[in-house]
């Protein structure tokens, strides 16, 4: 069995942990400009459509592919690595918008990178968070966000993608 049947195909939410390597400015198709430093960053996204999260992130997982997401140039970036990614399903409540849940949540531990990955979101402040700590603190701080939210019906598992130089 491979690593992606792992994956489910149901829709849902993820949350994809980037460790950046040197200090980037990204200009999108829209023209919007954005300044990342180097280290850990937490994008929030959902996937919706055909085939659920296994789709959208097998998607995010590869390297070549036609840049459309904001994310896509984080995904798609030599000096962007990949280094996680939690998969978030909803049990119960389904009505909830759990990315504007999950934004609120997180913009009170790190920093937002304003207006990224958010455009159809309009209340959102970002969907990219920079994680000025390490890797096991950021993955602490998602999994404490995450356990306060779960009595509204989430199940989610963190997995860890690249063990060495986190």
């Amino acid at each position: 069995m491979n690593f992606y049947e792992y994956i489910p195909s149901l829709p849902g939410y993820y949350l994809l942990i980037f460790r950046i390597y040197k200090k980037l400015t990204i200009i999108t198709r829209g023209n919007k400009v954005f300044s990342l430093n180097p280290g850990i960053y937490v994008y929030i996204g959902s996937a919706y459509g055909p085939g659920g999260l296994r789709s959208r992130i097998i998607r995010h997982l590869r390297r070549n592919k036609k840049v459309f997401w904001h994310v896509d140039y984080l995904t798609t970036n030599k000096y962007v690595e990949l280094v996680g990614f939690v998969i978030i399903t909803i049990t119960s409540n389904k009505t909830i918008d759990l990315e504007n849940l999950l934004s609120k949540k997180i913009q009170k531990h790190l920093e937002p990178i304003l207006g990224f990955g958010c455009s159809d979101k309009r209340k959102d402040k970002s969907h990219l968070y920079y994680c000025m700590k390490n890797f096991p603190d950021c993955l602490r701080i998602i999994d404490e966000i995450l356990s306060s939210i779960k009595n509204i019906g989430i199940e989610y598992t963190i997995n860890i993608l690249t063990p060495i130089n986190i």
